[in-house]
């Protein structure tokens, strides 16, 4: 989300990727992109329906963002096109029984343990606590959510992992001297650690505040994306058996953000315009 008081700019970014996962193919099997899917005899009405929405919820957001339009009634678009990505799944699970790569169950989480969704909401109330910065510098739910993510990764991350004595956090600090080596193993943990920190430096109020919020969201979607892609660069070539869980959590994770956005920007518009 970038915001400089006239333009907010969040669902260019994300609506770009909506139409990339509008164009990626689910397998390497020539027969897999999402055209030759929606075509293809047995599959599901609904999960062709989904399939075809990707595009059409992107198309939607990049004509918002590049209209230029201020008022809630942009963010609340953004927010409907993201909810119903996520939203057909859960009332039609036969989208997840054809596509379960889609899933949340299937996030390739590593060796977090049962904390792994937990950090995961935290990093996404510092996301959502810095889109408010971003917004409205002034408004205080944006401190307070971002306080709240803080301190609950926090406490999660250097808890003690299950069957270990060190923690999530701890093991992956212990391996740092070995960075040539676990490079792409440690890189999206460091990127999102230095958002996790400047998240939480920003909870006092500074001249750089908003400064400071745009480098966490670019931390943590740097972090996001190094964690989807990485897994290519070390497959020597075969990106095969990676593509199909990398085309899920890019499916799962850019209308989840585009929806959060939408309604990080609404809530914060609402608030702004209530209180004049």
């Amino acid at each position: 989300m970038a915001a400089d008081g006239r333009r907010i700019a969040y669902d260019r970014f994300w609506g770009l990727l909506l139409l990339l996962c509008g164009t990626l193919p689910f397998r390497l099997d020539g027969e897999s992109y999402p055209w030759d899917l929606v075509l293809r005899p047995g599959l599901p009405l609904a999960a062709k329906a989904w399939l075809a929405l990707y595009p059409v919820a992107g198309l939607v957001a990049l004509g918002l963002a590049l209209s230029g339009g201020r008022g809630r009634g942009r963010h609340l678009a953004n927010l409907v096109a993201g909810t119903l990505c996520l939203a057909m799944p859960l009332l039609l699970p036969g989208i997840w029984e054809a596509f379960p790569e889609a899933s949340p169950g299937s996030l390739p989480l590593g060796d977090v343990g049962s904390v792994g969704w937990v950090m995961l909401l935290a990093l996404l109330a510092i996301y959502a606590g810095s889109g408010m910065r971003i917004v409205r510098p002034a408004q205080v739910p944006g401190q307070a959510v971002g306080a709240l993510g803080a301190l609950v990764l926090g406490i999660f991350a250097f808890l003690p992992a299950e069957g270990s004595e060190t923690s999530f956090a701890v093991t992956r600090i212990l391996r740092f001297p070995e960075w040539s080596a676990r490079w792409r193993e440690l890189l999206p943990f460091a990127l999102l650690a230095a958002a996790a920190i400047l998240g939480t430096l920003n909870l006092v109020r500074s001249r750089a505040e908003v400064v400071l919020a745009k480098l966490t969201r670019a931390l943590l979607v740097s972090g996001v994306l190094a964690w989807l892609s990485l897994p290519f660069l070390g497959s020597g070539g075969d990106l095969g058996p990676h593509l199909p869980k990398a085309w899920g959590a890019l499916h799962l994770l850019a209308p989840l953000f585009l929806a959060l956005d939408g309604a990080i920007a609404c809530i914060a518009v609402t608030i702004t315009r209530s209180s004049e």
